[in-house]
């Protein structure tokens, strides 16, 4: 008894698929990461004005609640 073995096809329209297949991938991912991590983006800009001003508020509520426990 023998295990069947299978070659890989060496079709060149195969290999040729399967590199642009390869590269379409890449060139997604490159993209996807350049485009979240540009300056110009909006979305990423609206995020931080929203989460420096959460953070302003947090700290004031922190430091009322230091007042309050400082006049007890």
């Amino acid at each position: 008894m023998s295990i069947p073995f299978y070659d890989f096809p060496s079709s060149p329209i195969l290999i040729i698929g399967a590199l642009g297949i390869t590269v379409a991938i890449a060139v997604f991912f490159v993209s996807f990461k350049k485009y979240f991590n540009s300056p110009l983006n909006k979305e990423r800009a609206e995020k931080k004005k929203s989460l420096i001003k959460e953070q302003k508020e947090l700290n004031e509520r922190l430091e009322k609640i230091d007042q309050d426990l400082k006049n007890l």
